[in-house]
């Protein structure tokens, strides 16, 4: 099956088995985890070690430069968004992981709407929620590694699929609420921008607009960046 790229939602989903049901794959599926989190990683190995009739561990990473992507990749990656010190969102770098391993599954804490989103924009292959607990990562591995896309729970699908969530912002207005948030009055963004203050108000009202659509609490400029910092814009 084809993934059919991110271009808009919703995304076609595929539920996952029940716990218990035949195994999807009809072969052995190598498997590494990418997180900076230790106990995340021997926690992957343990679930990946209870299913040794059709999973292999194959690899265990704490940072993107530990894995040598000129090295054979496994079937299916699990990796963290975030990885490093300072929890340094790992986007840029999943096409190239994408093109290490057969399949690429995120594993992650983070609940809000657009930073995941924006992983599905750079070809992940699923969505686990860790919460969701390792057994929903064992089906999440077996279905895309069958080529499904597929999320552990009914709270990650929506996530990245009900736009009510996280109302769609443009890069312009991203970067006005950014400044916002930095401080800045709206003639000083105005003037950073090179816009007239006129235009940094009209991109407020569209914002505004696009969140009172969505039933969020919304009064002010600076009820606008707080919702917005909620969602992952900023």
């Amino acid at each position: 099956m084809t993934r059919t790229p991110m271009t808009g939602y919703p995304l076609p989903m595929t539920s996952l088995p029940p716990t218990g049901s035949p195994t999807i794959a009809s072969t052995v599926l190598s498997v590494a985890v990418l997180d900076n989190q230790e106990v995340v990683r021997d926690g992957v190995a343990a679930a990946v070690g209870r299913h040794a009739d059709d999973l292999r561990m194959v690899g265990s990473y704490a940072a993107v430069p530990d894995v040598d992507l000129s090295s054979p990749g496994p079937d299916v990656l699990v990796l963290d968004l975030y990885l490093g010190r300072d929890d340094e969102l790992v986007l840029d770098h999943i096409p190239a992981l994408v093109g290490w391993a057969g399949v690429v599954v995120l594993h992650t804490a983070e609940e809000k709407p657009v930073p995941l989103r924006r992983a599905l924009g750079q070809g992940v292959h699923g969505i686990v929620l860790k919460n969701d607990g390792t057994e929903a990562l064992v089906r999440v591995i077996r279905s895309a590694a069958a080529g499904d896309f597929v999320c552990s729970s009914v709270v990650a699908e929506a996530l990245i699929n009900d736009p009510a969530l996280a109302p769609r912002l443009t890069g312009r207005e991203v970067e006005v609420l950014v400044n916002l948030r930095d401080g800045l009055t709206q003639r000083q963004v105005g003037s950073r921008m090179k816009v007239a203050e006129e235009t940094v108000r009209a991109h407020l009202k569209s914002i505004r607009g696009k969140y009172v659509v969505a039933e969020r609490d919304v009064t002010n400029a600076g009820s606008l960046v707080r919702e917005a910092g909620r969602d992952g814009w900023i």
